[in-house]
């Protein structure tokens, strides 16, 4: 696997010590935006090509209706384009700069699966096949949340800084106005979820929204918790506590889906707008309300319960061995997958021990190792491509490493590696927890501040040092420049 990783980022490599590498990555001009993102249409197919399209801190994610028409090696040879991963996803590397190409790209293609086309041909079979449809399903719901979490995160760490400062109080009105807003997110996470679960299936997100919203009505909760109860055709409706949680809402909108397909096929076109909708909330509600988040819940308490098992018996080995191969998930991104646990382990337990102490190692040990090379190396454009890297790496973005300097050579590779396991398996032992979800690069310190465990920040703290020296010094040691 790293041997085809390196293969195909060879081409970027070679473009990006011939360009300044801060010009390609952090000053384009608005013209190029809309050149890359021309170019990349073109060669992914054209808009008729786009099933879904969405992007995350660095990629452009497709879903292409072929993936055989798209051209891959002319993908990779646009310059800013920095790699390219097919895997549950078609995958495009820009970038910091992937946000302005996508507003210019979603002007030219419907985004969200509303665009009528078939379904991808199948190239896949069995098990993989399926894998791979569950994870795309899995990164297209989960990673559009990452914006509002982190966001809420980071207000949350400020607040709860504040108050540790003795600035404020937790009676002063702003400090109790702006940790709600960040509480609401997890509170209302059913509703969200099932606006990016509908967004990815592509039924209407509304409707979706409002049933699952039906949950969290406090007329109904109330009800439910009454002694009399609510009962729908001769079943009492199980009583419940449904905010924070993310199966039921998931579930709900799978059915919602489904029904509004089969019926919108049947329903003379005229009437459509008025009685899918009907159809929708009159099957799908009571089917919710008594089974669907139900089970929801207890899948929830099931995953909560073995989450805490799994690493109170080998969370540590776990965050090592996460640490130190999070730079080949991630450069064929495979990463995402953590989103959906992280979000869940929040909702259930209020702290996060695998994904934020893992990705600070990894994030921190490439930044270390970019700036070795960019010390050592004698050519001057190469050396502004790694520092450049290391920067982006050291504030939590490390494809550019990735890409640009450690898995091009092997020494970097290991500095990143070796420092990545130490690392994670150092604060895992020492049990560093996140109490928000938020970036893992420097900028991501907050998260770690534990109001009832004041040495969790110093673990944190631990941890960025181990990463950054370990990795700059085995990397150092190593390195010798390719011809």
């Amino acid at each position: 696997m790293i041997k085809n990783i390196v293969l195909y980022n060879q081409n970027c490599n070679s473009r990006m010590k011939k360009n300044n590498f801060e010009e390609e990555t952090n000053s384009m001009p608005e013209k190029k935006y809309e050149k890359i993102a021309e170019e990349v249409l073109q060669k992914v197919g054209g808009s008729s090509n786009v099933k879904y399209l969405e992007h995350c801190s660095t990629r452009l994610r497709f879903n292409l209706v072929d993936n055989s028409k798209a051209d891959i090696e002319g993908l990779k040879a646009i310059k800013g384009v920095m790699a390219v991963i097919v895997n549950a996803q078609f995958q495009v590397v820009i970038g910091q700069d992937v946000t302005e190409v996508y507003d210019v790209l979603a002007k030219s293609v419907t985004v969200g699966g509303a665009v009528d086309v078939k379904e991808p041909v199948k190239t896949k079979k069995g098990f993989k096949k399926y894998a791979s449809i569950f994870l795309d399903f899995l990164i297209g719901v989960f990673n559009p949340l990452v914006p509002a979490l982190t966001g809420a995160g980071l207000v949350k760490s400020i607040f709860t800084i504040l108050v540790t400062a003795g600035v404020l109080t937790k009676n002063d009105g702003i400090y109790q106005v702006f940790i709600a807003a960040s509480d609401a997110v997890f509170y209302f996470l059913p509703v969200i979820i099932a606006v990016t679960t509908a967004k990815k299936l592509g039924c209407d997100k509304i409707v979706a929204l409002a049933i699952a919203a039906v949950t969290l009505l406090p007329a109904f909760t109330t009800a439910v918790a009454s002694e009399a109860g609510v009962s729908i055709f001769g079943l009492m409706v199980p009583n419940y506590s449904y905010s924070s949680q993310i199966f039921p809402a998931i579930l709900t909108v799978v059915l919602m889906a489904a029904v509004e397909k089969s019926f919108r096929k049947v329903c003379p076109k005229p009437l459509r707008i008025i009685l899918v909708p009907v159809v929708c909330f009159l099957v799908v509600t009571p089917i919710s309300v008594l089974f669907l988040s139900p089970l929801g819940f207890k899948m929830g308490e099931l995953f909560t319960a073995g989450l805490l098992s799994l690493h109170s018996s080998f969370g540590w080995i776990i965050v090592a061995i996460l640490g130190a191969i999070l730079p080949f998930l991630t450069a064929v991104g495979m990463h995402k997958p953590l989103v959906p646990y992280a979000t869940a382990a929040f909702a259930s337990t209020g702290f996060d021990y695998i994904n934020a102490p893992a990705k600070i190692a990894h994030n921190i040990s490439e930044s270390g190792a970019c700036f070795a090379v960019a010390l050592k190396t004698k050519d001057a454009d190469y050396r502004a491509v790694a520092f450049s890297a290391g920067i982006s790496a050291f504030f939590g973005i490390s494809e550019p490493a990735l890409y640009g300097v450690t898995l091009q050579n092997k020494k970097a590779m290991a500095g990143v590696v070796i420092a990545g396991f130490i690392s994670a398996m150092v604060t895992s032992l020492l049990h560093l927890r996140s109490t928000v979800m938020m970036g893992t690069g420097i900028l991501g310190i907050p998260q770690f501040i534990d109001p009832a465990n004041p040495n969790n920040l110093y673990v944190a703290l631990l941890g960025y040092v181990l990463a950054i020296s370990i990795s700059f010094a085995v990397t150092f040691l190593l390195y010798k420049e390719e011809k």
